[in-house]
């Protein structure tokens, strides 16, 4: 009974077909070169998200700035608010001649627009950088899917988990499996909610679809876990041995490397 426990795969096979039905989405429309050629496994160190901030906005505007690089959007007209002067307004349609993406050298043609696509944030959210900058990428996803008007597999109703997808797949998916979930501790003292990521996919998916695209760039499960929480790299593990099982599934998505 234990084997066989330890085999068990950690998502059923309905959940699992999505994510890789949604990783070929994104491989189709969301620039497979930068996936495969330039995109990196944003880890939430020093390294990552260098920079000295001496007031709240400061400190959002260095994780913005720096999760806007690793996005590879940096030629778009993103410009981040303050909450105070913030006001939620639908963002314009950028014209837009393709979807292409550099995280690396970061010299595409800026994109040009009347206004701004204006993105704000919780001020609590800036005790927690890792939180903070998971958020950031969701809505820059949010925004390329937008613009794009592609949507994910399963159509408006999965917008919110296709876009979370996206965001792993632009390389943030260890910031975002360890701010899946938060436990709140004994007597939840030192909790805080408005601190922390609102997350759309479960815990278990998030692992799964960071296993996947470290799977697809090749990446040792050693640089992948080595910033996970602790009892995320057991979850860590199971999905790659399920993805592994999916030949044919990943088969066709590794021929995106080659397209």
């Amino acid at each position: 009974m234990i084997g066989l426990f330890k085999h068990q795969p950690l998502l059923e096979q309905t959940s699992a077909g999505w994510i890789f039905e949604t990783f070929e989405w994104a491989l189709s429309y969301y620039d497979h070169y930068e996936f495969f050629k330039r995109s990196r496994l944003i880890q939430p160190t020093n390294e990552f998200f260098a920079g000295n901030v001496d007031s709240v906005h400061n400190k959002a505007e260095n994780i913005f700035r720096h999760t806007l690089n690793y996005s590879g959007l940096v030629h778009w007209p993103f410009q981040l608010q303050k909450p105070e002067h913030y006001q939620a307004i639908q963002s314009p349609q950028l014209a837009l001649f393709d979807l292409e993406r550099d995280s690396v050298n970061r010299n595409l043609p800026v994109i040009r627009s009347e206004a701004p696509l204006y993105i704000s944030y919780n001020p609590q959210q800036t005790l927690k950088p890792e939180d903070l900058s998971s958020s950031f990428a969701h809505i820059l996803a949010q925004n390329l899917v937008f613009q794009s008007q592609q949507l994910p597999p399963g159509g408006p109703d999965y917008f919110a988990e296709g876009t979370e997808v996206l965001a792993i797949f632009m390389g943030f998916g260890v910031m975002l499996a360890n701010s899946a979930y938060t436990f709140r501790g004994g007597c939840g003292s030192c909790y805080n909610r408005q601190s922390n990521r609102q997350a759309t996919l479960s815990e278990d998916e998030v692992i799964f679809s960071l296993a996947l695209y470290c799977r697809l760039k090749q990446i040792p499960t050693s640089e992948a876990t080595r910033h996970l929480k602790k009892y995320l790299k057991s979850s860590y593990k199971r999905a790659l041995k399920q993805i592994e099982n999916q030949t044919q599934s990943l088969d066709k998505l590794l021929k995106f490397d080659n397209a």
